[in-house]
This record gives C-alpha cells, structure tokens and sequence, in this order.
C-alpha cells in the first residue's frame, strides 16, 4: 500500500480522537498560538484545537496542504530532500506548518501575543509526541483485515 492509501485508510477511534486533541490543547496552552491542527497531506483535519473561530479551518488545511506541496517540490529542485517546516507572516497572523511524518502535517495560526521561536519550541516537541500518536494508531490497524473490492462484482450484481 502506498503512502497516500495508507492516511486516508487511517481510521481513528474516538479514544484516539481524544488523546490527539487532548495533546493540541496543551501545544496551545504551551505555546500561546491561536489554533493548531493535525492534517494529512491532502488537507484532511485529523484533529484540531483553538480559539481562532473567525478562521474557516477546512480551507486553510487544503491550502496549506497544497502550500507545503509545492515548497516540498522546491526542495527537490534545490537538491534538498525535503523542508520540514514553512513558515509564513503576516501583519496579525502567521502560519507555521510541520512535517511530522509520511503524511501528517501540523498547522499552526498564531499571533503576536506569542513568537515564532516558542511556537518552534513547542511544536518540535508536539511533532515528536503526535508522530508516537499516530504511529501507535497505525500498528492498532496493522491486524485489521483490509477488505478488498472486485469491479466485477458489481457487473454480477446487476446481472441478477
């Protein structure tokens, strides 16, 4: 299985849910950003936290996503094999965003009420402990049987 089947196969319990948002509400209390999210590359939320409810979060997630695409291609071009952050600033907000593994992303929105370096600070350590989240999320899948889906099956369906 690829990367990219691999994300959107990920099913997340409701215990898992909780433990992922649990730890995005003490990267915020930490780190004093507005709102962080836990996204895959496709820009799905996995999970998130925050005040910033002027922000409509499921756009910035895909835009984001798409954002950290492209500055991924940019490394190639530049013999680098990836970036592992991005960072942009604006006059009120900022937008800081992580690789954390294969294909998860965390998406930081802070202000000026905090800095870039604790918003890093916090969010190396917040990658390290999600990474662990998500890996753990993945070895409970690992004995699930996969169900598998025959086109023709559907051929013979309606043939009935």
């Amino acid at each position: 299985m690829d990367e990219r089947e691999q994300i959107l196969s990920l099913v997340i319990s409701l215990e898992d849910q909780e433990e992922i948002e649990r730890y995005l509400g003490q990267f915020l209390s930490e780190s004093k950003a507005k709102a962080a999210l836990l996204i895959d590359k496709s820009g799905t939320v996995i999970g998130g936290r925050g005040t910033a409810s002027q922000f409509d979060f499921v756009t910035i997630s895909a835009l984001a996503a798409g954002a950290f695409s492209a500055t991924q291609e940019l490394a190639k071009l530049l013999g680098e094999e990836e970036f592992s952050l991005i960072f942009h600033q604006g006059k009120r907000n900022h937008l800081h965003i992580s690789h954390i593994e294969k294909q998860v992303l965390l998406l930081v929105i802070f202000d000026d009420s905090t800095t870039l370096g604790m918003v890093r600070l916090f969010a190396q350590k917040a990658c390290e402990n999600l990474a662990k989240i998500i890996k753990k999320i993945k070895e409970k899948q690992k004995d699930i049987p996969k169900a598998e889906f025959n086109f023709n099956d559907i051929e013979d369906f309606f043939k009935k």
